[in-house]
């Protein structure tokens, strides 16, 4: 009834009005859902079987505070990584208990995203959910390597840390005086460094920057002064750990190539051109910036993201850049893929805060019912005709489900020596085990550690045993 009377042209823009708010939103669960589905068909691969296993060098451990004193002392300095996995993958049903962990972590990543724009952006709590999701199915779009996102151990080691970061950087810049958010803020920047070094390097800079700028502003500091003391106490317990030197002198001969300095620099600053270069980020940063806009008749002047904002996006950028030649002159070796895409996230996320906050004029311009739904549609087509979305729904349809089953079966057996036959081939974005025909190999003693097995063999295996 309440368009009775109205003439075609105000009929016409009450629907577009109403299509703009609900397509952006379809087109994102309709994208996110075979993602979501094959969580659940996610087998477990490589460090998965150890960590599982509690194994140590292929020799199982009595328990976890045990697995995780010895990566710390003699291999990796990701104490509460570790500790974490062991934790969570040695009791109960691996195959069944990855699927519910990877979901948790996913849901930990759209949470800290949505709290980090619904802060830094001063967004309304519905379009903070919407434009998390959005970045979220921005970066899934572009990943290159979008496999690492259905293994357990990478997720965990490189995924999770990015929500405690989030959580951690949205209320250094929301101060509270009440107790619970000093001992948030405290154990939060103990955390991050210690889930991951690379995480912790970045924190580090960044509460050092906000600690300088609010000293020389003369604001209240003492929440960047708690997080810099304790997140320089936890980074250098990682960095000086046992572990540390003793993964360094077995997986990078040469250190420190300082004689190829610029070519490493380079090497990251043309991550960065290229980074920039991908269609999906581009448009999601308009997307997110009508989504900043949406009923910004009924805010304030004072609900616009400061332009500060900005700055500190471009200083951040180019100090993730920084770091990745850091990290390239200190190995002497290409990053891998599973370190980039951390890279990726982080420069993608600082990029968006420049596009929403750079220029304050765009912000405050109207504009039309018709550009929002170009922008919406044109998010849709690259989203949905990506790589990434149509090998999902190819192995939604039947792939992922067959491999699970056969891998289940599997899982089941105890005891005695097991050989296997490789699959033909693997679902488009199943992580390849890592299996091999050697029972010498370090995964295959893993996995033969879980299952209480003599020894295990997968016959016709492609794969090289990792080092």
């Amino acid at each position: 009834m309440a368009y009775v009377g109205k003439s075609p042209q105000q009929l016409l823009l009450a629907v577009a009005r109403i299509l703009s708010r609900i397509i952006l939103p379809s087109v994102l669960a309709v994208f996110l859902l075979p993602f979501s589905i094959l969580l659940f068909y996610a087998v477990p691969a490589a460090d998965d079987f150890c960590n599982a296993s509690l194994s140590f060098q292929t020799v199982p451990q009595h328990s976890v505070l045990t697995l995780t004193w010895l990566y710390y002392t003699q291999w990796s300095p990701r104490w509460l990584t570790y500790f974490i996995l062991g934790s969570a993958l040695s009791h109960g049903d691996l195959l069944r208990t990855s699927g519910w962990l990877l979901l948790v972590v996913a849901v930990s990543n759209l949470g800290a995203l949505w709290y980090f724009f619904s802060t830094v952006f001063r967004m309304p709590r519905t379009n903070a959910l919407i434009a998390a999701a959005l970045f979220y199915s921005a970066w899934i779009a572009s990943l290159s390597d979008p496999d690492i996102l259905y293994w357990l151990s990478y997720v965990i080691v490189y995924t999770l840390p990015l929500s405690g970061l989030l959580v951690l950087l949205s209320l250094l810049l929301r101060p509270r005086g009440a107790a619970w958010y000093y001992v948030a803020v405290a154990l939060l920047s103990i955390a991050v460094p210690a889930q991951q070094e690379i995480a912790g390097m970045f924190l580090c800079m960044v509460v050092l920057a906000g600690t300088v700028v609010a000293r020389i502003k003369k604001l209240p500091a003492s929440q960047w002064y708690l997080s810099l003391c304790t997140a320089g106490v936890s980074f250098a317990a990682v960095m000086l750990s046992p572990g540390n030197a003793s993964r360094a002198a077995v997986e990078h001969k040469h250190l420190w190539d300082i004689h190829h300095l610029p070519h490493w620099f380079g090497h990251s600053f043309y991550h960065g051109s290229t980074w920039l270069a991908m269609p999906a980020i581009m448009v999601a940063a308009a997307g997110i910036l009508l989504l900043c806009q949406q009923d910004s008749e009924k805010r304030s002047e004072n609900n616009i993201p400061p332009r500060w904002l900005a700055v500190a996006g471009l200083v951040g950028m180019f100090a993730i850049l920084c770091e990745c030649g850091f990290i390239e002159v200190a190995t002497s070796t290409w990053l891998p893929d599973r370190v980039v895409t951390w890279f990726q996230f982080v420069f993608w996320l600082l990029f968006i805060c420049v596009a929403v906050s750079g220029v304050p004029e765009i912000y405050r311009l109207q504009f039309s019912t018709g550009a929002k739904l170009c922008v919406f549609m044109l998010l849709a087509v690259v989203l949905l005709t990506s790589d990434n979305f149509r090998n999902a729904v190819a192995d939604v349809r039947g792939p992922a489900q067959s491999w699970w089953r056969i891998e289940a079966s599997r899982l089941n057996q105890r005891g005695g020596s097991f050989e296997y036959e490789a699959p033909a081939a693997y679902p488009k974005l199943a992580k390849p085990q890592q299996l091999t025909g050697d029972p010498g190999c370090w995964v295959n003693r893993c996995l033969a550690n879980y299952l209480h097995a003599d020894s295990v063999i997968v016959n016709n295996s492609h794969e090289e045993c990792p080092h």
